[in-house]
């Protein structure tokens, strides 16, 4: 279990090329096909050409001189295991596996039966899944398991100042298990369910609005406005799906002295125009990859010191709401399939208005 950047997958492409030319067979699985193509290019490039005496760039086969053989497989079809026989069978991202627990039970594991042969298992943890169940079995000397841990700082050519700026711009939690390999509670949840629940409020604050944060509804999903007194807790909440026009106006009934900061992307850019000329204190927002990740580090940081409470209509949105890290390195935060994210995004709107607006002059001050 390694944190990202560790080299786990580097090591496990070497102990692959030692075995083949220890005349071992051995199968190499990765999540999907497209990271199956990545590692068998970067293995064959390590390889000297004299070594191969066959590659099968469909099927994804290297054997070399020795008669060992490397075979790719992705974790999607793991039944094509099925039949075959394999002293070692390395698992990539193990976390990632879809259903881990019956690809070992019902294909790994009988594949390495013939040479009474070894399985490992590498990952970036993601959450307590099974991954995390086998590392237990090691860490309890179980069925002759051994686990291993190594936080990114371990691998001495990443800079540690590099992994100390990640830390700065991820949630603690995502750090935590990304980095530090600290497996989270409930997997990818940037906010954390502790977080979350700590800071929902029965009854919606009786303060002044200090802001409010608009995200408009885009196809399928909502428009929410959520409004913010000076301390942070929630006085406003509104969310439904209308045509353009009564949107406007009913984004235009709100109070003229409070600032509305409203999501300015795409379509939503000729309702802030439209808005803008008629609407007093309003100002647009833009989300762009950086933008996004920006103001939702901003929410994460204001619930983790208790300075933002919600309802529970947005907690629910909160507890569903996931980052991803790209093969890119940056971070990547929406809801979960099939889930919305609008009353999310209002509030980090709102939040990250608000000091702006505490320090306006509310008597005849105008943001735009």
């Amino acid at each position: 279990m390694c944190g990202r950047r560790w080299g786990k997958s580097l090591i496990a492409k070497h102990i692959s090329i030692i075995g083949m030319m220890q005349k071992e067979h051995i199968a190499y699985v990765t999540p999907n096909y497209s990271l199956g193509k990545v590692f068998f290019a970067e293995v064959v490039k390590i390889l000297p050409s004299k070594l191969i005496s066959k590659l099968n760039r469909t099927d994804l086969v290297i054997e070399t001189i020795t008669g060992g053989t490397l075979s790719f497989f992705t974790g999607e079809r793991l039944d094509n295991l099925r039949g075959r026989k394999f002293h070692k069978v390395i698992i990539d991202e193990a976390a990632y596996i879809p259903d881990l627990e019956s690809a070992w039970l019902n294909a790994i594991r009988p594949c390495l039966t013939d040479f009474k042969g070894s399985a490992l298992f590498i990952s970036t943890p993601r959450g307590k899944n099974y991954f995390y169940a086998l590392y237990l079995k090691g860490l309890n000397k179980e069925d002759s398991f051994a686990s291993f841990h190594f936080t990114s700082y371990e691998n001495p050519h990443i800079a540690s100042e590099e992994l100390d700026a990640a830390r700065e711009h991820l949630p603690e939690a995502a750090f935590n298990q990304e980095y530090l390999a600290e497996p989270g509670e409930n997997v990818n949840n940037p906010f954390g369910v502790d977080n979350i629940n700590n800071n929902i409020i029965p009854v919606l604050s009786n303060q002044p609005t200090k802001v409010y944060g608009i995200d408009l509804g885009k196809h399928n999903d909502y428009t929410v406005i959520t409004g913010l007194d000076q301390n942070g807790a929630m006085t406003h909440f509104d969310r439904f799906k209308l045509s353009w026009q009564l949107t406007i106006e009913r984004i235009k009934a709100l109070p003229a002295y409070t600032l509305k900061a409203i999501d300015s992307t795409g379509v939503g850019d000729a309702v802030f125009e439209q808005l803008s000329t008629t609407t007093s204190n309003i100002t647009g927002f833009k989300f762009t990859a950086s933008s996004k990740p920006e103001i939702v580090m901003e929410l994460v940081k204001s619930l983790e010191s208790g300075k933002t409470k919600i309802n529970q209509a947005t907690a629910d949105e909160m507890l569903v709401f996931e980052y991803r890290v790209q093969p890119s390195g940056h971070i990547k935060y929406e809801a979960q399939k099939g889930f919305h994210d609008d009353t999310v995004m209002s509030l980090a709107i709102a939040n990250h208005y608000l000091k702006k607006a505490k320090l306006s002059n509310l008597s005849g001050w105008l943001y735009n």
